[in-house]
């Protein structure tokens, strides 16, 4: 056990020490540009310097999550109660509709007969889930394509649904996606940004709130999250 544990740790370091070297050398490379002389010319210093703070961004995500995970795997306490979930997700799509714009993808959400169900649980924890699996949603499918939220309210729980007809998960890569890091298509997975934690945190928040995150996945045709919280 304590060698599993000792290439674990490892290879997470590893996984660390590549994630931070890629947004740090994209940053040191702006600056010494700018120090070079583009700081002087109007037609690309701004470029640079954006450049530069995108990248800073990225690398606050990737510390912000790494926060996370860690506060997780030593023990983070949970505040649950009851909130609706209608709302909550209201909300996010609020949030999200200016990147699915951008994409001209739809996100549909009509459940009629969930509008006043509550779930228990940690609402900004949950938010945390839902913002991340439908921000991908939206990343990884096509422009003019759709996603879909569904609830299905059960006597003791409802099962939330989060679907999509993007470019999907190959089958081979499925048991493995919740992984610390793990990334499908690094090509991919570049371009759209993200930290590379997304998943495994959404894995840690629902396990403590005792449920299981399920994917079904088809390249080409699209991916189904599903997940269950308790009434």
């Amino acid at each position: 056990t304590a060698k599993i544990f000792n290439v674990n740790r490892n290879e997470f370091m590893g996984n660390v020490a590549h994630e931070l070297r890629t947004p740090i050398f994209a940053i040191q490379l702006s600056l010494e540009t700018l120090l070079d002389g583009a700081i002087n010319d109007e037609k690309v210093n701004v470029d640079f310097i954006t450049r530069a703070f995108n990248q800073t961004k990225r690398l606050k995500e990737l510390v912000d999550d790494l926060i996370t995970i860690s506060k997780f795997e030593t023990g983070v306490k949970m505040s649950k109660r009851y909130f609706g979930i209608y709302n909550t997700i209201h909300k996010i799509i609020d949030e999200l509709n200016a990147l699915a714009e951008i994409k001209n993808v739809s996100i549909e959400f009509n459940p009629t007969e969930a509008v006043d169900v509550s779930v228990f649980g940690d609402e900004e924890r949950l938010k945390q889930v839902l913002v991340n699996l439908i921000d991908n949603a939206v990343k990884y499918t096509p422009k003019n394509g759709s996603v879909k939220i569904s609830l299905d309210v059960k006597e003791k729980e409802v099962i939330v649904n989060i679907e999509d007809n993007g470019i999907g998960i190959p089958k081979k890569d499925l048991p493995r996606i919740f992984e610390r890091f793990y990334r499908v298509d690094k090509t991919r997975s570049r371009d759209v940004g993200g930290s590379g934690l997304g998943l495994s945190i959404v894995k840690h928040i629902l396990e403590a709130h005792s449920s299981q995150i399920r994917v079904e996945s088809e390249e080409n045709k699209g991916t189904r999250f599903e997940f269950n919280l308790k009434r």
